[in-house]
């Protein structure tokens, strides 16, 4: 694939981005005036929720404007099986939330690290272990200590 073919490509999915997310910003600004708005010096729930609602819609409506293109044919989205480590990384995501409640999280985090950079990021095993071992024990002590969020002990509760 040529650069100008390529360029075509993502303008395209550009442009695609941008009706996803204008729809998005339609349907939670919608969604929001159920919640009251408030007044200007004092907002209500709904305000917020519909204020970046407008702004995503502003924003998406700017992306779609900037990609437009005079026809032209476009390539795939993505070339032969550059899809596989996005979908992995969504099944791995899902994995992690089921597994939570039932390993804990210290496993589940410990294994979900291990998972997703040998399988998402490709490193050495040596690195692996350690950014696995040390990123779990400073989000347990985080989340545990500093912010004393109860996390899921699983099987560890007894």
């Amino acid at each position: 694939m040529d650069y100008a073919q390529g360029r075509e490509s993502i303008e395209k999915w550009d442009r695609v981005s941008g009706y996803i997310l204008f729809a998005i910003g339609v349907i939670t600004a919608w969604s929001s005036t159920s919640l009251s708005m408030g007044k200007f010096r004092h907002p209500g729930p709904g305000f917020l929720p519909f204020g970046l609602a407008f702004i995503l819609m502003i924003l998406s409506l700017a992306l779609i404007l900037q990609n437009r293109t005079k026809g032209g044919s476009s390539g795939p989205f993505w070339a032969e099986r550059t899809w596989l480590r996005p979908l992995l990384g969504v099944i791995i995501f899902t994995l992690y939330a089921f597994l939570l409640g039932y390993l804990g999280f210290i496993v589940t985090t410990f294994l979900f690290l291990i998972v997703w950079m040998w399988i998402i990021e490709r490193i050495r095993w040596l690195t692996i272990i350690g950014i696995s071992v040390g990123v779990t024990a400073v989000l347990y002590f985080i989340f545990e200590y500093f912010l004393e969020v109860p996390l899921p002990t699983g099987f560890f509760s007894g």
